[in-house]
């Protein structure tokens, strides 16, 4: 009896490296394609944009108010999604009355359209860390298909602290498309450059 038991230890000592090394081979495989959720954070993210104004010098602003979830596999791109709504009144230029121009039913029209928003559709890889984004997106109540580029800044976690990510993509669109005209405001002169370049930088915690 006695050398039946020492047989059936020997037995499991020599079978636990292999169950070892087997979860050590399957776990990090689904680690790495696991997709995560990330809630877009108002302390890491920044919405802005850029405009040239009379052909001199560039207006900057950015919106304050928006809500947003990204879902992202770093080894799946058909995973990762992004949806952002951004409200249209929280438009800030450090420019009390051009901002109160922006808001008016000349540029924005933020009463009527309360809202911009971005819906993905599609993502593909580009590179290692960089991606094609296709969505939707919503300004003035129009909605276009676009194809933008994204960066992965980082993915990390930070013990004791969070899951975090971070995102940056760069595009320009034509406002006119999307009906936001300041027309009226202008006198019908090139006042303001149609073409709006948006930078957007969106950290993420998963929750």
């Amino acid at each position: 009896m006695r050398t039946i038991r020492i047989v059936a230890a020997i037995v499991i000592l020599a079978a636990l490296p292999l169950t070892a090394a087997a979860r050590r081979r399957t776990t990090p495989l689904a680690s790495k394609s696991e997709a995560k959720t990330y809630a877009v954070s108002k302390a890491y993210t920044m919405l802005s944009f850029t405009a040239t104004k009379w052909m001199v010098f560039k207006e900057e602003g950015l919106f304050q108010e928006f809500s947003g979830t990204l879902t992202y596999s770093s080894q799946d791109p058909a995973k990762c999604k992004i949806d952002l709504t951004v409200q249209a009144a929280s438009l800030d230029t450090r420019n009390s009355t051009r901002d109160k121009v922006l808001r008016s039913d000349d540029f924005f029209e933020v009463q009527k359209y309360p809202t911009l928003a971005f819906r993905s559709t599609r993502v593909t890889r580009t590179g290692k860390e960089t991606y094609a984004i296709e969505g939707d997106l919503t300004i003035h109540g129009v909605s276009k298909r676009i194809t933008v580029p994204a960066k992965v800044i980082g993915v990390r976690v930070m013990p004791g602290i969070g899951d975090f990510a971070g995102f940056e993509t760069t595009f320009h669109i034509d406002r006119r498309e999307f009906g936001v005209l300041g027309s009226r405001w202008s006198g019908n002169t090139l006042a303001v450059d149609p073409t709006v370049v948006l930078h957007l930088i969106i950290g993420g915690v998963h929750e």
